[in-house]
């Protein structure tokens, strides 16, 4: 299973149970579980509670991918993923070769984080954890894994907006090639809805779908540097590395999807594709335990399922 610790989304901690049978990967539950306990910001005296998952998510294993503003993921300048990051802090650090002519791409995690995950689920009872994963690693994984990514063949720059920050992700013959990390996330455009239209921080999501008030002006301000990032990696692709890319993806958006489309369209001169993390998974029937509106709020289950796709594709 795949749980998503630090999402910051006020509906509970997401988490999924999936299963791999005869090659097809099957979604045997999802949710957002009303467990105890935020992920501590400093490494201070951090009290541990003990989660106890419900019946249908205690799978044998489970794969955690911590939310932070604290972790880092980024290229090695030198190569050997080693570098300093803050003194004062020790972080749990990983490595893997994502392209062969590129730096180990490093992931890391202050220490006390990492530990502090690891003691939330309690030893001789399911699940295990298994897994301790950057979010925004955990949602490549998953996205490598879709049959979007497939059929664009391994080239794309996808973009994983979560609540304060949206990833830039470019990909070449199925490796990473390019990556960074953009201060802009849904709960921006939420902001600079409610602040300059004068409306509730609650009804902001219905303005990004109803049809009858046209967010535009100020949609369109927060999203292009962004686009503006994307055009850097598009070109950084040509110019560097020869790859035309033609497949862009966003995966993560929660509302408002027509108004990051037709800017993109207008921009860029092509279409964003927008990916839900459940595509080439399979839901297994009546016997699941799924929220009846899964289908709408599996942007917000982005990391738990990529963090669980990792776990089965390394199997």
């Amino acid at each position: 299973m795949g749980l998503e610790i630090g999402a910051g989304t006020g509906a509970g901690v997401p988490a999924v149970r999936l299963r791999k049978r005869n090659g097809k990967t099957e979604l045997l539950a999802a949710g957002f579980l009303d467990l105890p306990g935020r992920l501590p910001t400093s490494a201070g005296a951090c009290d541990v509670p003990v989660w106890t998952l419900p019946g249908p998510f205690r799978a044998p294993r489970a794969a955690m991918a911590i939310n932070s503003p604290l972790h880092f993921l980024r290229h090695a300048a030198g190569g050997n993923g080693e570098e300093a990051t803050d003194q004062a802090t020790t972080f749990r650090r990983v490595s893997r070769q994502t392209a062969p002519d590129m730096p180990r791409l490093v992931a890391g995690l202050p220490e006390f984080q990492a530990a502090w995950a690891a003691r939330l689920l309690p030893e001789g009872h399911r699940p295990t954890a298994c897994s301790i994963q950057v979010a925004a690693a955990a949602a490549m994984s998953g996205f490598t894994a879709s049959p979007a990514f497939v059929q664009a063949g391994g080239n794309a720059v996808a973009l994983f907006v979560y609540a304060q920050v949206t990833s830039l992700a470019a990909f070449q013959d199925g490796g990473l090639v390019f990556y960074r990390e953009h201060p802009m996330g849904m709960e921006h455009l939420r902001g600079a809805i409610s602040s300059q239209m004068g409306i509730e921080a609650s009804l902001t999501d219905a303005v990004l779908e109803d049809t009858l008030i046209d967010p535009t002006s100020v949609v369109e301000p927060v999203l292009r540097p962004l686009y503006r990032q994307i055009e850097i990696s598009a070109d950084y692709l040509l110019r560097r590395r020869k790859c035309q890319v033609e497949n862009f993806f966003v995966s993560g958006v929660t509302a408002g999807a027509p108004y990051w489309s037709k800017l993109f369209a207008r921009m860029m001169n092509q279409s964003l594709v927008f990916c839900s993390p459940l595509d080439g998974i399979e839901r297994v029937g009546p016997g699941a335990h799924l929220p009846d509106d899964v289908a709408k709020r599996a942007p917000l289950l982005m990391t738990a399922l990529g963090a669980a796709r990792a776990v089965l594709e390394d199997q």
